[in-house]
């Protein structure tokens, strides 16, 4: 299943678009789910972190596809955005929020294929890469390979990764579970911590990502044992 969003106010265009996708899923036996949008606002207004795929108009009347990007990155750093215009200067601007590709209007069939090739091998395994985090009102798509540590603290859980630290409301336990086959340990009752990024071990703590952290006596055999074997497979 590939979760896909289309924000687009030109109905033609919308037409145009939805139906080069399902034309691309028949000839390649995919399943898609789409779902559409008339305007950058209409899509944030109860937005997840739950699409693969994410086509934005760059030219929507209420909320442009440059601002919904920036306001999609603030929860989803995953999500592929594609932009789609009429002009094809402006998709420069999507390395400013990470844009994967973009199409120039009117759409070519063949060439949105090709985009489609490159794109889709792009989309992380279902639960294998990333991780879903609900917090108050919202979903929040986070990297595994980019968190560095996961803390517990008065029954609120941090994530700690390369682009900040993300509240959840879920536990410890549920956490361990999520990422059981990926490289993390729990060296103390409070802390999960991402092998690839310890850089120093001493008596009874370790050095990630540039921060302390504490390692319990009862798991320190344990987690030198981890690490060692941690770095064993990596060499």
């Amino acid at each position: 299943m590939v979760r896909i969003a289309v924000a687009e106010n030109a109905p033609e265009e919308m037409t145009r678009l939805t139906e080069y996708l399902e034309r691309y899923r028949q000839e390649h036996g995919l399943t898609f789910e789409v779902s559409c949008f008339t305007d950058g606002a209409d899509l944030m207004e109860h937005y997840q972190a739950a699409y693969d795929v994410i086509f934005l108009d760059i030219e929507m009347p209420n909320m442009d596809g440059m601002s919904t990007a920036r306001r999609i990155r603030e929860v989803d750093s995953e999500v592929i955005l594609v932009f789609v215009t009429h002009m094809a200067q402006y998709a420069l601007k999507g390395y400013e929020v990470r844009a994967m590709d973009f199409l120039v209007k009117p759409l070519v069939y063949e060439t949105f294929a090709l985009r489609m090739d490159l794109l889709l091998p792009r989309i992380p395994e279902e639960n294998e890469h990333t991780l879903l985090l609900n917090s108050k009102n919202e979903t929040r798509r986070i990297s595994v390979e980019r968190l560095i540590y996961v803390e517990a603290n008065k029954h609120k859980m941090y994530f700690h990764t390369e682009d900040g630290v993300f509240e959840s409301n879920c536990t410890m336990k549920w956490v361990e579970e999520q990422l059981a086959r990926a490289d993390f340990f729990r060296c103390d009752h409070g802390l999960l911590v991402n092998l690839r990024y310890v850089t120093w071990v001493g008596q009874n703590e370790l050095l990630a990502g540039g921060q302390r952290l504490k390692i319990s006596r009862p798991k320190r055999k344990l987690f030198m044992q981890a690490f060692a074997d941690y770095i064993g497979g990596n060499l």
